[in-house]
């Protein structure tokens, strides 16, 4: 917001545009289309700069690693499950089976926050030369 508002001087056509991005890293952020789907634009251009990819992530390990979930019990005694897992035949899932099957096999916390400060950083010295570009 604070790059875009630096080079947009028109408050709703900085709103729009910063809307536009964030649904647009929403779109490919993993939560909405897997990386596996991106075609080669989207994976090398916005896939690597999203910040909310990286946060995406953390809350996902967050939320399903070390747990375990219920599948869903049947008419015929058996179990529906949303992912395969060991525990399947138990009418479990573990959460590390739903991190695998949606591609996130390594939890890697230093990494994704040393991203993240280098996209602020990154962002707002861009915005600060925006600003000064502005001045002159």
């Amino acid at each position: 917001m604070i790059l875009i508002s630096s080079i947009v001087p028109i408050f709703v056509a900085a709103l729009a545009i910063t809307a536009f991005t964030n649904g647009l890293w929403m779109s490919v952020g993993g939560f909405l289309v897997p990386e596996k789907v991106l075609n080669v634009f989207w994976y090398y251009t916005f896939y690597w700069i999203n910040y909310q990819r990286y946060v995406f992530q953390g809350m996902m390990f967050n939320e399903f690693e070390g747990r375990e979930y219920a599948c869903q019990h049947v008419d015929d005694g058996g179990w529906q499950c949303m992912y395969a897992s060991k525990l399947q035949a138990e009418g479990r899932i573990e959460g590390g089976a739903v991190l695998s099957s949606l591609g996130y096999a390594r939890k890697r916390e230093g990494m994704w926050i040393g991203i993240l400060v280098a996209i602020i950083v990154g962002l707002r010295v861009l915005a600060w030369v925006a600003l000064k570009l502005k001045k002159h």
